[in-house]
Formats: C-alpha cells, sequence, structure tokens
C-alpha cells in the first residue's frame, strides 16, 4: 500500500457513516448495540450455544440443510482463516455454532474469529489496520463503506470465484441491493442481508379508530389523511399518527422525495438538488405534518423517547421502517400489527433496498479458504442456519419468517418490494456521505423547532454541502 493510499484510510475512517449515528437505517442498532459480554467467549468450544442457541437445536438444524459446493477446493493443509465482524451476544453465539460445524466440514480450515461490538468500533479499528497493510482474511462491510473499501485497494473483487461456483445463484440475490457493491462491472462485497421499507401500522388503533387499514392503493395524499386523523391525546397518552418526521439521512431521498420527483443528491451524488423547487414543495409538506399539523414526533418527542420508537410501544398508528423490524415486532403482544408497500406519489413508488455484506481482503493468503468461507455462510443453508431476519437470499425468506413466527404474507410481501420497486438509487453511500450528513442534519432541525422556513434551510444545505461532494469523484 502506498503512502497516498493510507493518508486516504485516514480520511475514510473519518468520512464514512457509521450505523450507530445510522443516518436512517436503523436496522443493525439493536444487533450492534450490546457488548460482546464473557458469556460468549466462555463457550464450550466441544459444544457451542445457550439458553437462546442451543447446542442440540443447532446440530440438529445443521444436519438438516444442505450445504453448498464449489469447485474450488479445500487448502491440502492446516490453514487459519481470520473473520472479522460486529454482533451482538446473540448473533455471535450463533456464528460460533455456524464456525463449529463449518471446520467439521472443511478440517484444513481454522477459523480465528475477531468480533467488535459496535460498528463505530469496528471501522475505526480496521482502517487503521487497513492503513497498516494488515486485515482479516473475511470481514464485515456496511453498505455505504465499500466504495471507500474498493477506492483504496483494500478489498478484492469476487467475479472470479462466483465463476468456479456454478451453483451460486446471482438471481437469488436482489439486483436492487448490489449497486453498493459494484465497481466498474465487478462485485467486490456479497450480502449479509438485504431489506426494503415498509409501511407499518397498528391494527388494534386502526380498529379503535373504524378505519380501513392501509394497503396497496394508498397514495401519500391518503397517508397523510389518514394520519391527521389517528393523531390523537397529549403528553404520555399522545398517539402519533405516523412516524418517524423526515430528517435529512442516506436514504431521505428514496422514502421521502422521490415519489414526488424531488432528490436530495443527483444520482452520482455530485450536485445538491433538495433545494430545487421539487425539494422545497416535498419537504414543506413534510415539515407542516410536524409543525403545525402535530402528527409526526418533534425533536423533543425523540430526545423524550430516546431509543424507544413511538411505534413500537403503541404510539403512533404508523410507521416507516426496515423489513427488519418485523423480528422485533413478531416478539410483543401489546397489539396487533400489519404492514403493507410504501405509499405512492405522483412520480411513483420507491423503497430503499440496504444490506451490510462481506468483503475479502486484498491481501489475504487464504483466498480460497476465504471463499469457501464466505459462500457457506452466505449460502440459503447459512442464512436459514443462522436465523437471519432479512436474508439477502430469497429463497431463505421463507424458512426464516416460518422459524422467527412472522407471517408468511408479510415474508411474501418483502419479496415482491424486493422484485418490483426497492431500489439503491437515491441512498446516499458515497464517500462524502457523512460529512454531508452531518452538516445538513442541523440546518434542517433548526427547520424542524420552527427557527427557519424549508425554503431557507434548503438552501442552506446547499450552499454548505455542496464543496463537499468534490470528495465523491471516483478516480
Amino acid at each position: 500500500m502506498n503512502r497516498r493510499q493510507m493518508l486516504a484510510l485516514a480520511v475514510a475512517a473519518a468520512a464514512v457513516p457509521v450505523l450507530s449515528a445510522c443516518a436512517g437505517d436503523t436496522r443493525r442498532q439493536k444487533q450492534a448495540a450490546a457488548p460482546v459480554k464473557s458469556g460468549v467467549q466462555t463457550l464450550d468450544p466441544n459444544r457451542p450455544g445457550n439458553d437462546s442457541w442451543p447446542f442440540a437445536e443447532a446440530e440438529q438444524l445443521n444436519n438438516s440443510l444442505t450445504w453448498p459446493k464449489t469447485n474450488v477446493p479445500d487448502p491440502a493443509s492446516k490453514v487459519v482463516l481470520t473473520v472479522a465482524q460486529t454482533a451482538d451476544v446473540l448473533a455471535e453465539v450463533r456464528n460460533v455454532q455456524f464456525d463449529f460445524f463449518f471446520k467439521q466440514r472443511h478440517p484444513n480450515i481454522e477459523i480465528k474469529r475477531e468480533t467488535t461490538a459496535t460498528v463505530d468500533d469496528f471501522l475505526t479499528k480496521y482502517m487503521a489496520q487497513a492503513a497498516g497493510g494488515t486485515l482479516p482474511d473475511v470481514l464485515y462491510n456496511h453498505y455505504s463503506w465499500t466504495q471507500n473499501f474498493i477506492s483504496n485497494g483494500i478489498i478484492d473483487p469476487l467475479d472470479s470465484y462466483i465463476a468456479k461456483t456454478p451453483d451460486f445463484g446471482m438471481k437469488d440475490l436482489p439486483e436492487s441491493g448490489l449497486a453498493y457493491f459494484k465497481r466498474d462491472g465487478k462485485l467486490y462485497a456479497l450480502p449479509t442481508d438485504m431489506a426494503p421499507k415498509l409501511l407499518f401500522f397498528n391494527k388494534t388503533l386502526f380498529d379503535k379508530a373504524g378505519i380501513a387499514y392501509p394497503d396497496k392503493d394508498w397514495d401519500f395524499d391518503k397517508l397523510i389523511e389518514v394520519a391527521k386523523k389517528m393523531t390523537s391525546g397529549s403528553g404520555v397518552e399522545k398517539v402519533f399518527g405516523l412516524s418517524p418526521s423526515p430528517t435529512i439521512s442516506p436514504d431521505l431521498s428514496t422514502v421521502f422525495l422521490m415519489a414526488f420527483g424531488a432528490r436530495f443528491l443527483s444520482s452520482d451524488e455530485s450536485r445538491v438538488l433538495i433545494d430545487q423547487p421539487e425539494g422545497v414543495e416535498a419537504m414543506s409538506r413534510w415539515l407542516d405534518l410536524l409543525t403545525n399539523d402535530k402528527v409526526t414526533p418533534s425533536l423533543a418527542d425523540q430526545q423524550l423517547l430516546q431509543k424507544v420508537e413511538p411505534f413500537k410501544t403503541g404510539h403512533a398508528a404508523m410507521h416507516i421502517n426496515g423489513a427488519w423490524l418485523m423480528t422485533e415486532l413478531a416478539k410483543q403482544k401489546a397489539f396487533q400489527w400489519g404492514a403493507t408497500h410504501i405509499p405512492k406519489g405522483p412520480k411513483g413508488r420507491f423503497s430503499p433496498a440496504v444490506g451490510s455484506a462481506l468483503v475479502m481482503a486484498s491481501g489475504s493468503k487464504n483466498k480460497d479458504a476465504a471463499w469457501i468461507y464466505m459462500y457457506e455462510y452466505l449460502s440459503a443453508s447459512g442464512y436459514q442456519f443462522r436465523r437471519i431476519s432479512s436474508p439477502a437470499r430469497q429463497s431463505a425468506w421463507l424458512p426464516n419468517a416460518e422459524a422467527l413466527g412472522i407471517p408468511k404474507e408479510t415474508a411474501e410481501l418483502v419479496k415482491e418490494i424486493l422484485a418490483d420497486y426497492a431500489t439503491s438509487d437515491g441512498v446516499l453511500h458515497l464517500a462524502a456521505t457523512k460529512k454531508v450528513v452531518d452538516t445538513a442534519k442541523p440546518i434542517w432541525e433548526r427547520a424542524m423547532i420552527g427557527k427557519v422556513d424549508a425554503k431557507t434551510a434548503l438552501q442552506e444545505i446547499a450552499d454548505k454541502v455542496t464543496p463537499l461532494l468534490a470528495q465523491n469523484k471516483i478516480a
């Protein structure tokens, strides 16, 4: 690695967005928030498991699955493969169990796990390692990091390995969510999970109000009309018609703007467009819903609630969030819930397809072994073994939904959205993303508390964000 790349990596470590701030993507917050406790480190190496993931059940599930084959041969002698991921306690137990059974299938591949509790710490740690010329063989990657990793030459494209794996099944992965991981026609990462956003609704509140549930025919006008009707009460009894209140985030365009013909940035992330008439009109509409109609949670409401989303506690009638929320909702008993499509706008219907991935380090000396591990981990059987709530492989959605208690019709809905209108278009993922969000968000928050009007705030955002976008130029 040359000096220019090392300096670029130092910049990248400070520039790329991390999931704790999340900026519109709450998919992994719950998973990444908990520290990896000592219980994970003291698992019985001969029978790894705990009360949530008993070893006997894991063994039975492993033996029931058909594990895929690749034309890439196993190493002829012992190798140590280093795998770096971020996971909470429960996910890490399942990962350790996967590694245990993987070793039985591949006795010459020894797995050395490096688990970091938070993605903030993960990114800092491994960017520093990359600058020093050392990285694990296989490591986790968030969709907003990958282009930086590619630019700095620290991960390899995977196309040649996919070509050696006839049963890989690229068609089982949603094309709509792969753009983050591609450059010049090459694929550099394979998604560990992939999901769109949905419109969730509280059936109990709708039944009480005598209003029909949201469905595929709804447009945003209908959403706003019903959200106003469903808003009631005050203080701790407050019920919001809709959450969250739109703010600056990487997927702002795809969720709240593109349906109205507006965008935050241009598709190549080189120009600010949110200050154009379409953007001002769309954002003004969402701002009115907050400041005038009190239909969405204010900043004060969000601070009061802290990490508790109003919808999860029965204090919001409708909620726009990722399909990964279904696992949590399936476990709660406080109210009945449902999910449907994101509403339509004058310019169509859009939902972001977002996900994390695994990548292979360019400096790995065990690339064949790394591929064998990645392929099995990210195969349909791998997803089913790990009980991923939003698997990238579509063939794993229904089996996992059944195992997790998610209604079949909701899982079918997710697959339909991914195949129909989910997209990576409009989701910020280039180098300037964190700086753009960090710069624009407090400006818009001043509009949210009534200090400036929407047009003034958006013009200031354009003025201050535009110079940052030079960083998005891909060499």
